[in-house]
């Protein structure tokens, strides 16, 4: 928000975004004790985009994003599931910040990617749950049941299938529902083949891939 907006310039940064975290924290409480949600997403899309230009400054900046985020969900119960996403970044740059961020879920633009972001958090041994995205909510095209499956698979030979969710590469503003819906049922039944297939291969032992809607 504070990189993407026209925000105040008699601030220092920390200062403003210490301020948007505690006004997002409110809404994040809200949400857990009126509206009764489990599982609660804050976005950090330009946690990447905002690196100073020079390394000297990246510490320090590194160590009050993260204070902000984790300060915009603290104060609730530890059985409210958090998200975040993180969109097409230098994951090597930032993997350890993204670790510390302490979300549960992280979900990540990966339709157009060629698989180097998850094998960045594989070989950091990223210790959460994944959601790498399965289709493109660019593109007005609706994504087949099989190319969805295709993707899911190709996922797999990455990460285990107990560390992967199945959701949209990004948030679903940009579609109408049209394109929306189809899409959707589509990502529902591809989950659903390649669960029952995990199943099937490897018996009732086999951790379950999850799926978010």
């Amino acid at each position: 928000m504070a990189k993407w907006s026209f925000v105040r310039e008699d601030l220092p940064r920390e200062q403003l975004v210490e301020q948007i975290a505690l006004a997002i924290g409110d809404e994040v409480r809200d949400l857990e004790r009126e509206a009764g949600l489990r599982a609660i997403q804050v976005d950090e899309p330009a946690l990447r985009e905002g690196l100073p230009l020079r390394r000297v400054g990246w510490p320090d900046y590194l160590r009050w994003a993260v204070r902000a985020f984790r300060l915009a969900t603290a104060g609730i119960s530890p059985h409210i599931q958090i998200h975040t996403h993180i969109c097409y970044s230098e994951f090597p740059d930032i993997i350890e910040t993204i670790a510390s961020l302490d979300a549960d879920v992280i979900s990540i633009a990966y339709a157009r990617s060629d698989g180097a972001q998850l094998r960045t958090l594989r070989e950091f041994h990223y210790p959460r749950q994944i959601g790498p995205g399965v289709y493109d909510v660019h593109s007005p095209n609706v994504p087949t049941v099989d190319f969805i499956v295709g993707k899911l698979w190709a996922t797999l030979t990455i990460l285990p299938a107990e560390q992967v969710w199945v959701n949209p590469d990004c948030g679903l503003k940009t579609r109408g529902y049209a394109e929306l819906v189809p899409a959707l049922r589509n990502m529902v039944e591809a989950a659903r083949q390649v669960r029952s297939a995990l199943e099937r291969g490897a018996g009732s032992g086999v951790a379950k891939s999850r799926q978010t809607t």
